[in-house]
């Protein structure tokens, strides 16, 4: 057969294809196809696409509120989904993409909470009519961001110190000792402690170094705060931790001015302290090593009254830090039992010792009332030749005056010589006492005569 002739047989074969049933179906729907799709293109130019999971955008460059210093702190809508609509040949070649879903601040100009509508574009140069956006809205915090320096302190719970021995937390020290944070100003108010924590175990006893980087934001009411929003540079910091010798001491008063024979133990179980012990701390290691007791200072027995009651201020030296709480105590007397009596008294019981040799001295107090307290069942007992009356002339400047008023201390005198407990005096004179004394400078006439070796 001839090239030509095949070539004359081709018309027949597609002849009889088409008589079969088969083709002619396919052949149909093709066609069918093909005009349907040719109507469409050209009465049905305008289509309908949606688009899932497209990220909203905080960008708010170029508006009134990023003019105005703000910036988007936070939006609660991550992803919209969106239905668009535009000629069916343009936004076929459109993908997800191509389209930015983005707020609409309008003219805000100052900080807050908004709710903002959300619009999409393109990124393209295809154009399209949105129809509707999921959701449609977002709520959006617009604030200014701002860089502020904060102090720091340190935070360590699980540090423990061995006994005897106390932190000193007043002095520890963290270096670097401020932080930067940049964040909305908002945020950055609540700030009212920076901590610098470390979960560090370790029991120490004496100064101990650390260092940590985890960075703690608090609020004024000890709430932690959330630092989402916040730029918290990351820093190693050293935390210095001194130590401490610590130890508990009984506290201690004295009683001044107490009488021979007066009975100073019955009267200190009457007196009471209003603290019986002090914690004091120091620096130095040896420096409780003798001590056990605190003196917070004294009385005079003749200010010791029924309704007695001092108080002692806490008055450290350097070396101690005090670690109590408390910067005073009261030494307060039990009256229970006591009675106070008045006692007239002659110028008979007025002695005068250490008088000044150039003088003669005249006392011209005839009477004085003494304020005795003491023992009810001693006092019914006490008598005016039991009050001694004594005038210490030792340090007194006889010179400034002839007549003087020096003071007057007074004791009482035990019931016999034995000095067992039993016969100690448990009574006291109150108050302030002074005798008038007159003195006279003698002259060479009446100053005694001594035997010398020219007279012999």
């Amino acid at each position: 057969m001839s090239k030509n002739t095949k070539i004359h047989d081709i018309p027949r074969f597609f002849g009889k294809l088409f008589d079969t049933r088969p083709f002619s179906i396919v052949f149909s729907v093709m066609s069918a196809i093909l005009i349907w799709f040719a109507v469409s293109v050209t009465a049905y130019k305008t289509t309908h696409v949606t688009f899932y999971n497209i990220p909203v955008s905080e960008d708010i460059s170029g508006t009134l509120a990023e003019a105005n210093g703000l910036s988007a702190v936070s939006c609660d809508v991550e992803k919209v989904n969106v239905e668009i609509e535009g000629n069916r040949s343009q936004i076929g070649r459109l993908t997800q993409e191509d389209l930015t879903a983005y707020l609409q601040l309008g003219n805000i100009s100052t900080n807050g909470e908004f709710n903002l509508e959300i619009a999409v574009r393109s990124d393209t140069n295809i154009s399209f009519n949105t129809n509707k956006i999921t959701p449609a809205y977002a709520t959006v915090k617009l604030d200014k961001i701002e860089t502020r320096t904060f102090d720091v302190s340190a935070s360590f719970p699980n540090v423990k110190v061995s006994s005897g021995h106390v932190l000193n937390k007043e002095d520890v020290i963290c270096e670097p000792s401020v932080i930067e944070i940049t964040g909305p100003s908002a945020q950055l108010d609540e700030i009212a402690r920076v901590d610098v924590f470390s979960d560090k175990s370790v029991e120490i006893d004496s100064l101990y170094s650390l260092y940590a980087s985890e960075v703690k934001l608090y609020t004024e009411e000890g709430a932690l705060m959330d630092t989402d929003n916040l730029e918290i540079p990351s820093t190693n910091f050293q935390i210095s931790i001194p130590v401490l010798t610590q130890k508990e001491l009984a506290l201690t008063y004295d009683i001044r001015n107490a009488f021979s024979g007066f009975d100073l133990n019955w009267l200190r179980e009457r007196l009471h302290l209003s603290e019986e012990s002090i914690t004091l701390a120091s620096q130095t290691n040896t420096v409780f090593a003798d001590r056990d007791n605190y003196n917070v200072g004294f009385v005079t027995l003749d200010a010791i009254s029924l309704e007695f009651s001092k108080d002692f201020e806490i008055d450290l030296k350097e070396d101690f830090i005090n670690q109590s709480g408390f910067q005073q105590v009261s030494l307060t007397l039990d009256n229970e039992g006591l009675a106070s009596r008045e006692v007239w008294i002659t110028s008979d019981n007025i002695s005068i010792i250490n008088a000044p040799k150039d003088y003669d001295y005249q006392v011209t107090t005839t009477k004085m009332l003494i304020n005795v307290i003491g023992d009810k069942d001693e006092l019914e007992n006490l008598s005016t030749q039991d009050i001694i009356v004594t005038v210490d002339l030792m340090n007194y400047n006889v010179q400034q005056s002839m007549t003087g008023s020096p003071d007057a201390t007074i004791s009482i005198s035990p019931k016999n010589e034995d000095s067992s407990d039993d016969n100690l005096v448990r009574m006291w004179a109150v108050g302030n006492y002074r005798v008038v004394v007159e003195f006279t400078e003698q002259t060479p006439e009446t100053v005694p005569e001594t035997n010398s070796p020219e007279t012999e």
